[in-house]
């Protein structure tokens, strides 16, 4: 059971839990020495931000069939099929190849963004961080966290980091999880959280329906008893199709190997977190 209405640290007090949980930085030598004892440039996890061809190739192609899927449901939806509706060309790896510049190793912010997509991927995306005295760190959700991490990392880098970057860890390690293996760092964080008494809850990703209609500026036109009743015979309709589509989720999740967020809790507090198997 999840613990939303929990009482929550005050802003003063998260910046001085992040103080205990990193005293040298994000890129300090002692979490280096955790994630990649090897030195950076020997880790595994430098891949996220120097990824080979081989590997943009992928990527590039996979969105490209996302964005071509996305464009023709969008036609068949609009205007129906079309017999002359053309996919445009995949790309290749010679022209991703072609295009690829390799870029130097920039060891502190490449560090630093990682365990800070990480911690997004901790903090947020609805999970919970519980302190040893029972209240969340609830550093925000979504964009909110990522603008906490940004503000945290330009006042303790005394202006030397690029602030006002609110998206910098927006959507957390989404866009490199896929490059290398993350549970070292995420082991590392739980590590941190375990020393000082705290815990985490997991939290399934799920969709949600919002009924935004007693917003609108005819709400007393949908106040019309018929209307108010078609609407609400839609809304349940929404929501038991989202509540299948949520189980189907959960049921394709159990048929994996846990994410790696709960195999580096199981790492370092030798159990399951709450919340994980998703009921």
């Amino acid at each position: 059971m999840g613990t939303k209405q929990t009482e929550r640290l005050a802003g003063a007090e998260l910046g001085t839990l992040f103080d205990r949980l990193f005293p040298h930085g994000l890129a300090g030598a002692d979490v280096l020495a955790e994630v990649a004892p090897e030195g950076w440039e020997r880790s595994p996890l430098l891949a996220c931000f120097h990824p080979s061809v081989e590997r943009l190739f992928d990527e590039t192609l996979q969105i490209h069939r996302n964005i071509e899927a996305l464009r023709r449901a969008r036609s068949a939806h609009d205007d129906g099929p079309k017999a002359d509706d053309s996919c445009e060309p995949e790309p290749t790896l010679d022209e991703v190849g072609r295009e690829y510049q390799a870029q130097p190793v920039q060891q502190d912010v490449e560090v630093t963004e990682v365990v800070g997509q990480c911690l997004w991927d901790v903090f947020s995306d609805n999970h919970e961080v519980i302190i040893s005295d029972g209240r969340a760190a609830h550093i925000g959700s979504f964009r909110a966290a990522s603008a906490f991490l940004d503000r945290y990392l330009s006042d303790t880098h005394g202006g030397t980091w690029r602030e006002g970057d609110c998206m910098r860890f927006y959507m957390g390690t989404i866009w490199i999880a896929g490059r290398a293996d993350l549970t070292p760092v995420y082991a590392m964080i739980f590590s941190r959280l375990r020393s000082i008494g705290a815990d985490w809850i997991y939290h399934f990703p799920e969709l949600h329906l919002v009924d935004f209609s007693s917003l609108r500026a005819d709400a007393e036109a949908l106040a019309a008893e018929r209307r108010v009743h078609e609407h609400e015979a839609e809304i349940a309709g929404l929501r038991a199709e989202l509540a299948e589509m949520n189980a189907s989720a959960r049921e394709d999740a159990m048929d994996r190997p846990p994410p790696a967020l709960v195999q580096a809790y199981r790492r370092i507090y030798g159990r399951d977190p709450r919340g994980w198997p998703p009921a």
